[in-house]
């Protein structure tokens, strides 16, 4: 049967909330059937034209399956008691006059990216908001803050939370100024130990964030006006340079211990204005991460740069980051395979990296705007997704929300190198067609494994013909064929399932397995369908 295509009015839902999904104009529902992970559920559905509404949704991740007698849909939506502890991240940055249209909003709401950085909007770096509707930015490019006003409330129609990024190009940050406002308060200013001002590019001046310091407040006061105007919460730009400045009178400062004043500040300033405000803090390549965890940030956020070059390396980010804060993990990860002439290779970049982040239990910042992704670190240059690759992007992205009870809200342990690999043999692999890593090595089939009270959840990622380094353009991996696992669990076991973005269908396969009594334990072993990108597989323990 034919492919259709549906939709829901919302990026993410809160409790009571109605949920609406738009059928085809005057098509027959033959059926609608939901799921969460691998069990069919009941929800109650009634239809109004071609709106399918379904009231007191539980929260959680849910599959779900339409028939119609034009053809079938496949999709998913997620219910959250708050927005702000479960962010899928999207951006926009074009915000011009003739730019009125509303299919940037509506493609990240079917993305169920539930928040988004509208980056490159601000009048100047030290006052956000313009003068006049019609203003240029500070690199020049035409404004129209009435557009900026329409987007941000087409977010909150569509369930997703507006944030103002505090980024300029390559250039603003938290503690960005302009020349003008650095002569008016050179006491607010960031030196060096020689006693000159800090400058950035020429024509920017670092601005102390210290706490005692005027600056501090006052940009905490721009944060709030933005908020007011309407946005949702700040997204709180560095540049992870400078981390040491020496204050107006000579006195060192300490960056990495003034930062979570300064987040906690805004975040109390932001929540003041708006009952769902949040703030979103950008720790560069990992610095500072270790003292602005536990601020009050919505999530740890982190933009990837070298020499964070490999696939573990992005697994390893997110992985101390979920230690160090128990929050969600979000890596602005810029995919610069996106800059070249081998579109195959970068789409194929675009699948690994995905899969790693989310195997690993993070989002990956990098979809946005009108089916584009982001290729560096000036978001203006995105790249436009070829129409073919829609549908692939669509699938990670409902999976992502199907799923994310193994994924990025897996309370789970990881015990991918105390389980499986070297000595250990809790959980072994087999193939005669491809090696295995649980590190990501090159060329292997890398496996990630978290075991939680009752799932014991194994990713299988294909690295199969391609290197380590998650930000270069890949080859198509061979099928991983020929797999099984042998689980020693001395626990009874309801079944073993597995699913995949690759699939055309994103349902839970029930595997068959053999269960093998030894002093040791119960062995389960079961085999598994071909990995092509990323297959994920859980064994659903008794209660």
């Amino acid at each position: 049967m034919q492919k259709i295509t549906c939709h829901f009015d919302k990026a993410q839902y809160l409790p009571g909330e109605p949920v609406r999904l738009i059928l085809p104009a005057h098509s027959a529902l033959l059926s609608a059937t939901f799921f969460r992970m691998e069990r069919p559920v009941t929800l109650q559905a009634v239809r109004e034209g071609d709106v399918l509404v379904l009231t007191d949704v539980p929260v959680g991740g849910y599959g779900v399956r339409i028939s119609t007698e034009d053809g079938v849909w496949e999709g998913a939506f997620d219910v959250v008691s708050d927005r702000r502890t479960e962010i899928r991240y999207g951006f926009l940055s074009d915000f011009s006059s003739g730019d009125g249209d509303r299919l940037d909003v509506e493609w990240m709401r079917d993305l169920h990216l539930n928040a988004v950085q509208f980056y490159d909007w601000m009048y100047r770096h030290d006052r956000l908001l313009p003068p006049t509707e019609q203003y240029d930015d500070p690199m020049g490019r035409p404004t129209d803050l009435g557009v900026i006003s329409r987007k941000i409330e087409h977010c909150k129609a569509c369930g997703i939370r507006p944030l103002r990024s505090t980024r300029r190009s390559m250039f603003s940050a938290v503690y960005a100024a302009t020349k003008d406002t650095f002569a008016a308060h050179p006491t607010w200013g960031m030196y060096t130990m020689g006693g000159q001002p800090m400058t950035f590019a020429g024509w920017l001046y670092y601005m102390n964030v210290a706490s005692s310091c005027g600056w501090a407040k006052h940009i905490v006061e721009e944060f709030r006006s933005a908020v007011r105007f309407g946005f949702s919460g700040i997204h709180m730009d560095t540049y992870g340079f400078p981390k040491r400045i020496w204050d107006a009178e000579h006195r060192p400062v300490e960056l990495a211990d003034e930062f979570p004043h300064l987040i906690d500040a805004a975040a109390q300033a932001v929540r003041e204005e708006a009952a769902d405000g949040g703030v979103i803090f950008n720790a560069v390549n990992n610095w500072p991460t270790e003292t602005v965890a536990a601020a009050a940030q919505d999530a740890v956020y982190i933009e990837v740069w070298p020499p964070h070059d490999t696939y573990f390396d992005l697994y390893r980010l997110i992985r101390e980051a979920r230690l160090l804060s128990h929050r969600n993990v979000i890596l602005a990860a810029y995919l610069k395979a996106f800059q070249g002439e081998d579109t195959d290779a970068a789409e194929r970049s675009f699948r690994l990296a995905w899969a790693v982040i989310s195997a690993s239990g993070g989002t990956q910042l990098v979809l946005g705007e009108n089916r584009s992704l982001l290729r560096d670190s000036y978001y203006v240059n995105y790249a436009h997704l070829r129409e073919s690759f829609l549908p692939i992007v669509q699938r990670n992205c409902d999976f992502l929300v199907r799923y994310k009870d193994l994924l990025y809200n897996d309370p789970g342990m990881d015990i991918g190198k105390t389980a499986s690999g070297g000595i250990n043999e809790d959980v072994r692999f087999f193939s005669d067609a491809c090696a295995f890593s649980t590190d990501g090595q090159a060329d292997t089939v890398w496996t990630l494994l978290r075991e939680s009270r009752d799932r014991l959840t194994l990713h299988l990622i294909n690295l199969t013909g391609n290197n380590a380094m998650w930000n270069e353009g890949k080859r198509e991996p061979p099928p991983a064929a020929g797999i099984s696992a042998a689980i020693r669990l001395d626990r009874p076991v309801r079944g073993i399932y597995c699913a995949s973005p690759d699939s055309e269908c994103l349902a839970a396969q029930k595997l068959p397995y053999t269960a093998e009594q030894t002093k040791n334990g119960c062995i389960y072993t079961v085999k598994l369908p071909d990995v092509r990108c990323w297959t994920a597989v859980w064994v659903q323990l008794e209660e």
